[in-house]
Parts: C-alpha cells; structure tokens; sequence
C-alpha cells in the first residue's frame, strides 16, 4: 500500500496505481500483489481509506488542545487546510473517485456520531453524514459555536456545508494555480473562516 501511495503522490491520478507500476516500484513479480489485492481499485481504495483516517486523527489532534467551540472550530479549519497543502495531490485523490463502497469507520464509531449529530440535524441526515467523519467533526464544532454563542450562524448544517466547500475551493485552486498571485495564507484563511463561521462576529451576551 506505501507503493500505492507513493504513485499516488508522485502522479496525482489514481489510474497510475497498476499492479505492474506497484510491482516494479517494489520489486516484486505482479502475481504476488494477488495475496493481499484483487484488483488495483482496491488498493487505491484501501490508500484512500487510510487517508481520510489520517485527515481525521490529525483534525482530532489540533481540537484537542484547543478551549472552547470557536478555538475547536478554528483549530479544525487549519488542520484541514493544513493538511491539503502538505499533501495536495493525495488530498486530490479522496475526492476524484466515486465514494467508496465500504468504509473504515467502525459501527461504533457510527452510532456514537449519529447521537452526536441527530440533535444538530435529525436522525436521518445524522445517519447518513456519520461516516464521513471529518465532516462531521466540522458540523459539531459549528454547532457548539453557535451554542456557545461566539458565532451567529443560524443554520450549523448550511454553514459546516458552505465551510467545507470553501476550505476545499481554497486546497484545490492553490494547488492547480500557482502562479496566481494569492494573498498570504494567514490573513485570506481568516477571511473565508471569520466570514462563514462567525458572520457579524459573537452573538450578543
């Protein structure tokens, strides 16, 4: 899987990820990748998995020491971007296929995020956003903001949404223009984050 990922890395195309390419990056015969991989979509299903696991733990580590909704919510913003500008074209990868059939979120962690997100949205959407974790980290953070009144967002699933696709805008734009003369990363990440998250600053106490 490191081969995989590595051609993943290097090219940005999942239809560079061959049983052939991966055998002659290992140095093995193609034959033996059979043991463990059918087909190379499940390898590069098995990188893709392994890299939303990854997005999510290193999310999980920048809340963790952060106090209080809006530093949470702050910290998973960065975190995010973060992470798509150390790794843009794997970061590329997560979203150029149709979504995976299965996934690595276990049923527990599925329970435990539908109670987390049905009081936010209602069961059904919670059931159908729990496996996308990194996601739903976002949401609650949005959430517990506007509970905890530093942002006057009125909608947590709409604003979460409009978040997400700009932090995703911004991954991806950087990465196929870069010659475009863009602001310093700090101020222009403020900007999308303050005017999304928190619009009109803290609710009034």
């Amino acid at each position: 899987m490191t081969a995989a990922r590595e051609l993943l890395v290097e090219t940005g195309s999942d239809s560079a990820v061959t049983l052939r390419a991966i055998a002659r990056k290992v140095g093995i015969a193609p034959p033996s990748i059979y043991a463990h991989f059918d087909t190379p979509d499940q390898i590069v299903e098995a990188v893709v998995t392994d890299t939303r696991s990854l997005l999510v733990r290193q999310l999980e580590t920048a809340r963790a020491g952060a106090e209080g909704a809006r530093e949470r919510l702050l910290a998973d913003c960065h975190a995010y971007l973060a992470f798509g500008a150390e790794q843009p074209k794997l970061y590329a990868v997560l979203f150029s296929r149709p979504r995976l059939r299965g996934s690595s979120i276990t049923e527990e962690r599925i329970d435990q995020a539908v109670r987390q997100l049905a009081p936010i949205v209602g069961e059904p959407i919670a059931s159908q956003l729990a496996p996308a974790e990194a996601f739903s980290i976002l949401l609650r953070d949005v959430a517990d903001a506007m509970d905890e009144g530093t942002s006057r967002a009125e909608d947590a699933l709409a604003t979460a949404t409009a978040l997400w696709a700009a932090l995703h805008g911004l991954i991806l734009l950087r990465a196929h223009i870069p010659r475009f003369p863009w602001p310093p990363p700090g101020p222009l990440e403020e900007e999308i984050i303050s005017r999304l998250a928190f619009p009109l600053g803290p609710a009034p106490r």
